[in-house]
């Protein structure tokens, strides 16, 4: 009996451990398959995150040219750095290498090196001589990876012309942001499984998409003429302290852009140090009153109509009464009976509203479009300032008291070069473009369209009549010895900021509008002076500067000095500088 009770016992307790045991199977084998069905894919995820890398194989920005093959802008090797923060054991000391060594802040690598993450970028585009500094440090955690960066040869040169790219490696200004698809290409991407240390798994997964390299663009930019324009432009805004200026150089025939310039400047390589301000390229985006260039608008449309002729003579007395406001010279004077040539020639305001009345105000609205002062000039690069010129509906009692001398609307240089442009090649509008030539793709036909403005025998007419500007008139300091040029001067005062109507007192921007040789146009050049001290016309400030420009463009291009019939080559009038005064009203000069 004892012996059965014992043997019951001993079997009750084989029976507890084997339905333990089976029990605990069972846990194990439902938790083992709750692991692989439920939560096995998340388990896979972080697996496959722990030792799987994704890295961008960056392509191969294409490079910008000059119109003689000159590089502006380069993609050069560089290192990305990147570091996996769980293989950081001092974040603190390693923050302190990478900012010794690569720049930027101690605590923005510590943040990113404390990270709970497996992987994070902590320089991109690094130079290869500070990539290879850090690399010497051996710092465990921070890995590296092939790259390139940009680099733009001439620092400042066409630098709001060429703008920059982003640490991402997309345009962000200039040309490289208006053919930012074309220049970019399309990045490859690299999947591998690394190990400990981030050394390759022999035999793990891995993918790899190629990249694919941007195409090379040619630009219409002479990388001469624009540095011989940076150079002229920065000693005239030195030279009358002013507070910024422009130039454009541009094909009278074409449209093709030669020079922009604006300063102040900057260094693409490192425009982050740079002031937001010099990064506008101000041809472009910077409007105006453009003052008495117009006059030459103004004219042709009374020749074009028949209205007039350079010959025809107009009594214009000292000040002259439209509506509510009085019309004054830049220079007092008496009664004086003037053609239109010298109406021109003298930069006369009470003259300019002579002829705007003959044309009314329709009229004088339908010339400032065909010669495109009302719409944008359609030029390859962004941002372009829309004109603004109020159309005749919106025009006051003494819009037509302005208006033809160039007051009471705003456009940009390159919208003011593109009409004197017109005059210059027999009567075309063109369109101004930087883009000159895709070598990567030479079937691809470039388009600019042209469309006329005025005839050719008033654009031939009005040749004549900016000839004198410059041998007879206000725009002598223009002149450039053995060369004829045609142009005109201008002298605007600028409109007020403060919300309030009417004009900042003592505030001008001069200018000189031009090309050379005035009878076949080799380029069109507009100078403009924003607020210089000292002097305020543009005969005496702007014009200079066009002359040492056009000088330049003539012997670069090679286009030879014109020979008389007499065999001795033309002599231009030398630049006279005379002491400006501000005027009393309206600026004329």
């Amino acid at each position: 009996m004892r012996a059965d009770r014992g043997r019951g016992r001993r079997l009750g307790r084989y029976l507890f451990v084997l339905v333990s045991l089976l029990a605990g199977l069972v846990l194990v084998s439902a938790r083992l398959v709750y692991i692989q069905l439920v939560e096995g894919p998340a388990y896979a995820a972080m697996a496959k995150e722990q030792r799987s890398r994704e890295l961008e194989l960056p392509a191969q920005r294409g490079s910008i040219y000059d119109r003689e093959g000159k590089p502006l802008a380069v993609t050069t090797a560089a290192k990305t750095v990147y570091a996996v923060p769980r293989e950081v054991a001092d974040a603190q000391a390693a923050a302190r290498a990478l900012a010794s060594t690569l720049g930027g802040s101690e605590e923005t690598y510590r943040a990113k090196l404390e990270k709970k993450s497996n992987f994070v970028y902590l320089a991109r585009r690094v130079p290869l001589e500070r990539a290879q500094a850090l690399e010497q440090l051996k710092l465990a955690g921070i890995y590296f990876q092939d790259d390139t960066r940009r680099v733009y040869p001439g620092s400042s040169l066409a630098c709001q012309v060429l703008g920059f790219i982003g640490v991402d490696g997309n345009g962000l200004s200039g040309v490289e942001k208006q053919y930012d698809e074309l220049l970019a290409g399309k990045p490859g991407v690299l999947i591998c499984e690394k190990g400990i240390g981030g050394v390759p798994i022999p035999g793990g997964v891995s993918l790899r998409e190629e990249p694919i390299d941007g195409q090379n663009i040619v630009l219409t930019l002479d990388a001469d003429i624009q540095y011989q324009a940076q150079t002229v432009l920065a000693e005239t805004v030195k030279r009358w302290k002013a507070k910024s200026g422009s130039v454009v150089v541009m094909d009278a025939k074409t449209g093709a852009i030669l020079a922009l310039a604006s300063v102040p400047d900057f260094d693409p390589n490192r425009y982050s140090e740079a002031d937001p301000q010099a990064f506008r390229c101000r041809p472009v985006t910077d409007r105006y009153e453009p003052g008495s260039t117009v006059k030459a608008v103004t004219a042709a449309a009374a020749i074009e109509e028949r209205l007039a002729q350079p010959h025809t003579k107009f009594r214009l007395p000292p000040t002259l009464k439209i509506g509510t406001r009085t019309i004054h010279e830049a220079h007092p004077r008496g009664t004086v009976d003037w053609t239109l040539t010298q109406i021109v020639t003298n930069s006369s305001n009470v003259g300019a509203v002579k002829l705007g009345l003959l044309l009314g105000p329709e009229k004088m609205y339908e010339y400032l479009e065909r010669f495109g002062l009302t719409e944008r000039s359609g030029v390859d690069y962004p941002g372009e300032a829309a004109p603004s010129v109020p159309k005749p509906k919106d025009w006051s009692s003494t819009s037509i008291g302005n208006i033809p001398f160039g007051q009471g609307l705003a456009v940009t240089p390159l919208q003011l070069a593109r009409a004197i442009a017109a005059i210059g090649n027999g009567g075309y509008l063109v369109t101004p473009h930087v883009l000159q030539q895709l070598p990567d793709a030479p079937t691809t036909k470039l388009e600019w369209p042209t469309r006329r403005a005025i005839s050719e025998q008033t654009a031939a007419t009005m040749r004549e009549v900016l000839k004198d500007v410059v041998t007879e008139g206000t725009g002598k300091g223009a002149a450039v010895p053995g060369y004829t040029v045609a142009g005109k001067t201008g002298t605007a005062q600028k409109a007020r900021t403060d919300g309030v109507r009417g004009y900042a007192k003592g505030k001008y921007v001069a200018s000189f509008s031009g090309f050379l040789p005035a009878d076949d146009p080799a380029v069109v050049i507009v100078v403009t002076v924003d607020e210089p001290s000292g002097a305020i016309y543009g005969g005496t400030v702007a014009a200079p500067a066009f002359s040492k420009i056009g000088a330049f463009c003539m012997a670069h291009l090679g286009i030879p000095p014109r020979v008389e019939t007499t065999g001795e080559a033309t002599r231009s009038t030398e630049s006279s500088s005379t002491t400006s005064t501000a005027p009393s009203q309206g600026a004329g000069r």
